[in-house]
């Protein structure tokens, strides 16, 4: 980015307006990547220029402090010089709105408990200021309203927001699965501010097979996508996970405990179907058409192939769906790196913390009846911030945020089930000599089982510093690594 910015002047026949409007998008690209790396190490090294070989090329680790001024200050900058939208060959360029999403990010980590904290999650010695601020203060949620705040303001004035077409004030919104499966899955939607663009014309699509394990046998990928799986277990979604959601009514359903006795298929079978839009537009499950493509002959269960067919493995609780909301035979998806329902559940997790209850219930609701349920009315902030959490789990299911948020939140539960601890999944029994998953009457039964356990260690809370930088004996490594 530093060579395009120290060097673009030199080109002879560019426009200064688009020299401008080049430096500003290197100085947001270099914040972004500083805010990835803000958010998975703490404080790194700054470097804001290119080197040459008479540079001291030694630059050690930036205390937290430093590393958020810098992703602060670049994010301003760009913020100063970009445009507030492109001409339609160039959407997907950053645009002012992306430069206040980076900030606002940034700022919302920042006062999150795995930061804001007067003692760090495992000591550092004299170094801990590169991964905690050293002290607990209300000034930084308050930062982060300020930010966030100013993302929606943006973004109201520029036709990008939450997507909401059908419920007013506090009402479930009637077309929730078309509003966020239009969100999630839909190129060039009004409420993502930012995505990975893909050029649809690329032949080679192979990376999306990690992220969508099923296939249409109408060309939708093919052999090409079947059996890859970004998936615990090989199996679908887990038990663990498969609770965070909600029920259509707002109410939490009811899912067979381990040890359990087992439930007659039909029982999955209507569970299922009453479960909330959300799901239903991320997730298909064993037996029924995917929601997701309702009329499309590609998504019938008869015609995609789960990425383990439950007549093989007999396990997972469901496949899923996510990105391809109506999408029929495309393969290829537009990651969304922001979605504006992001920046409302930032302001409900601040305001939380800061005591307004009314606000944060405001912005939380927002998001909630979007998805077409009914408001919550908790006050109570502990448990508040439960449910502000819970509904940042399943808003941005598979989109990337998850493992940073409950780690970033130090939830206590961490190692029971959500990132270490004991996992759970859904085990089928199929009528004798029966096999087949699209025939409903062949499964019988379902049972909760427990299945891997995977390794939490607090050392985890923040990733390790590469080997290969550490050999060079400059940087100082995260605890516990």
């Amino acid at each position: 980015n530093y060579i395009i910015s120290e060097n673009i002047d030199k080109v002879p026949d560019m426009d200064g307006a688009t020299k401008a409007y080049v430096k500003a998008e290197m100085a947001g690209l270099t914040a972004y990547r500083y805010m990835g790396m803000f958010i998975r190490y703490g404080g790194v090294p700054i470097v804001n220029k290119t080197f040459i070989s008479s540079d001291d090329l030694a630059v050690p680790r930036a205390t937290l402090q430093a590393t958020l001024d810098n992703i602060i200050q670049l994010s301003d900058a760009a913020y100063a010089g970009l445009p507030d939208s492109w001409p339609e060959k160039s959407v997907g360029r950053l645009t002012k709105g992306a430069a206040l999403a980076i900030k606002a990010r940034a700022l919302q980590y920042a006062a999150r408990p795995l930061f804001n904290s007067a003692s760090p999650y495992l000591s550092l010695g004299a170094n801990n200021n590169m991964i905690c601020f050293g002290n607990v203060s209300q000034q930084r949620w308050t930062d982060a309203v300020t930010a966030n705040e100013a993302v929606i303001a943006w973004g109201k004035s520029h036709a990008t927001d939450i997507i909401n077409s059908g419920g007013g004030a506090n009402d479930p919104n009637p077309n929730a699965l078309d509003d966020y499966g239009t969100a999630t899955s839909t190129p060039n939607n009004k409420e993502v501010l930012l995505a990975y663009k893909v050029d649809n014309n690329a032949n080679n699509v192979k990376m999306f097979k990690f992220y969508i394990p099923v296939r249409g046998s109408s060309g939708r990928g093919g052999n090409d996508i079947n059996n890859e799986r970004y998936l615990t277990d090989n199996a679908g979604m887990i038990t663990n996970f498969l609770r965070i959601y909600y029920k259509a009514d707002g109410t939490d359903q009811d899912w067979p405990k381990v040890g359990d006795p087992a439930r007659p298929y039909t029982d999955y079978n209507t569970r299922m179907q009453q479960m909330e839009p959300r799901f239903k537009a991320d997730n298909y499950a064993h037996g029924i058409d995917a929601w997701n493509n309702p009329g499309n002959s590609v998504w019938s269960y008869d015609n995609i192939n789960s990425g383990v067919n439950i007549s093989g493995s007999g396990k997972g609780d469901a496949q899923s769906t996510k990105f391809y909301y109506k999408a029929g035979t495309r393969s290829w998806f537009e990651w969304p790196l922001f979605r504006m329902s992001e920046f409302y559940l930032n302001l409900a997790e601040a305001y939380n913390e800061l005591g307004n209850t009314a606000k944060a219930l405001q912005n939380l609701n927002i998001v909630h009846n979007r998805a077409g349920l009914p408001s919550i009315t908790e006050t109570e902030q502990s448990r508040l911030r439960l449910l502000i959490q819970r509904e940042w789990s399943i808003e941005f299911y598979k989109e990337n945020r998850r493992y940073f948020d409950v780690k970033h939140w130090k939830r206590s539960d961490i190692a029971s089930g959500v990132i270490g601890g004991q996992y759970e999944e859904f085990r089928f029994t199929f009528a004798p000599g029966k096999s087949n998953p699209a025939i409903t009457s062949d499964i019988l039964s379902y049972t909760n089982n427990n299945t891997l356990s995977p390794y939490w260690n607090a050392k985890m809370y923040l990733e390790p510093i590469p080997l290969s930088e550490i050999n060079k004996r400059i940087l100082v490594q995260n605890p516990g690594y």
